[in-house]
């Protein structure tokens, strides 16, 4: 009975329920079954759940996502990335994941990478002779960089839920994005070998001086990002409020892509996404304080400390508890609902929050990658106007390349927290 609400969380998802009230009716179930209602609690759990200056960033890097692909600079990031790798083996699948990874430090989302990014870079492959399958696969492959590399959505969240720093999260991001990265590139060319994919013409000197010139101040955004957060001059929110600021002065006045009545609906669809973000972690906190009256946390580890034996058991059943949850619910879910139950497991065998921060990123990636219920296959399918059952296996490699990746950022922690060290920035 304790317990219950659980049990009603997961009918409530598998019925179809939408996540926030599924979190919300079945926090309330738990105060029912761990002491009574107190509605003076649940109004302050939900409204402190949301009341969080960090949360702020979350609205201000959607709209600058959503600018950046309205007003012509993921057109020109193309460009750019295309005349640096195009040249290489199968050259535009190359364009497509440096794309991203530029992309990934401007938008933090892997749907405003894969929608955006993905339209132009489907054309291109498609009118460059690249079968579909390639095409769609690395499109949603490179979008994971996203959430990855910084700035980065569900790290912000991870961050709230779990006291992490925000800062530390963005800076342990990056070399596990850069490996994931090598690592699609390395796909890239094994496939463009195998099936005799084109290499694109270099541009020629004066061809590549002028996209370059034409791709600095896109680029600006990203140095703006790293440069002010990490110098401290900028705090997480700050910089997101300098950044949509600047993609409105390149997007409507320098590039004049994007006119007020366009502005007007990026800013409805940002107020849209952002509610909807900001519902599930309202009630989240509610639940957060049911888990911590029922002592959930606890018992989880009491019964997992007879299965578990050493740090390495641990991290390989986290990794396959968290791709399979991945599968049915998606990253602001997981992230909301499970690190207040997986963080004490996960500090009591020696994992820090900075890791377990990247280790759910990358696995809740691969998530939104896999059927059934994973957003990117319904995302790609709509923009390659494909059958989401042939999307759904045209994933199959990169997400086998991706799980490979989770276990060595799993097992090699140096690769996460060196780099928030080397900056001096805490990793516990």
């Amino acid at each position: 009975m304790k317990f219950l609400f659980l049990l009603v969380l997961v009918v409530l998802l598998l019925a179809g329920v939408p996540v926030a009230y599924c979190v919300g009716f079945a926090a309330v179930i738990g105060m029912i079954s761990n002491g009574g209602i107190h509605l003076m609690n649940i109004s302050q759990a939900t409204i402190n759940g949301v009341n969080n200056f960090t949360l702020l960033a979350v609205p201000l890097f959607l709209l600058a996502g959503k600018l950046m692909n309205t007003g012509g600079v993921t057109r020109r990031l193309f460009r750019f990335a295309g005349m640096l790798v195009g040249w290489l083996p199968g050259g535009l699948g190359h364009v497509n994941v440096l794309c991203s990874v530029i992309f990934a430090g401007m938008s933090g989302s892997a749907v405003a990478d894969a929608g955006g990014l993905g339209a132009i870079e489907l054309e291109a492959q498609r009118n460059a002779g690249y079968d579909d399958e390639f095409s769609v696969g690395v499109t949603a492959a490179s979008s994971l960089l996203g959430p990855l590399i910084p700035p980065s959505v569900p790290l912000i969240l991870f961050g709230m839920m779990s006291g992490a720093s925000v800062g530390s999260l963005f800076m342990a991001g990056i070399i596990p994005g850069i490996v994931l990265a090598l690592s699609f590139m390395l796909l890239v060319s094994w496939m463009a070998h195998k099936r005799h994919y084109p290499r694109e013409a270099f541009p020629g000197l004066r061809e590549a001086v002028k996209i370059s010139i034409d791709a600095i101040l896109p680029l600006m955004a990203v140095v703006i990002i790293l440069a002010g957060r990490f110098s401290g001059f900028f705090t997480t929110t700050e910089c997101a409020a300098v950044v949509v600021v600047y993609s409105m002065i390149l997007c409507m006045f320098i590039y004049r892509e994007v006119n007020l009545r366009k502005l007007h609906e990026l800013l409805i669809e940002t107020v849209k996404d952002t509610v909807t973000v900001s519902i599930i972690v309202a009630f989240a906190a509610l639940l957060g304080t049911v888990l911590v009256r029922s002592m959930l946390p606890q018992q989880i580890a009491k019964l997992m400390g007879g299965i578990v034996t050493n740090r390495y058991m641990f991290l390989i059943i986290l990794n396959i508890f968290l791709l399979f949850v991945g599968m049915f619910m998606e990253s602001t879910s997981c992230v909301t609902i499970l690190v207040p139950i997986l963080l004490p497991l996960a500090l009591q065998w020696g994992v820090t929050p900075i890791q377990l921060g990247i280790i759910f990123v990358v696995n809740l990636g691969v998530g939104v990658m896999s059927p059934p219920f994973g957003i990117l296959i319904f995302v790609m399918s709509k923009v390659a106007g494909m059958d989401s059952m042939r999307v759904a296996k045209s994933f199959i490699p990169w997400i086998l390349v991706t799980i490979i990746v989770v276990f060595i950022i799993s097992f090699i922690p140096q690769l996460t927290l060196w780099l928030p060290s080397l900056m001096g920035l805490s990793v516990n």
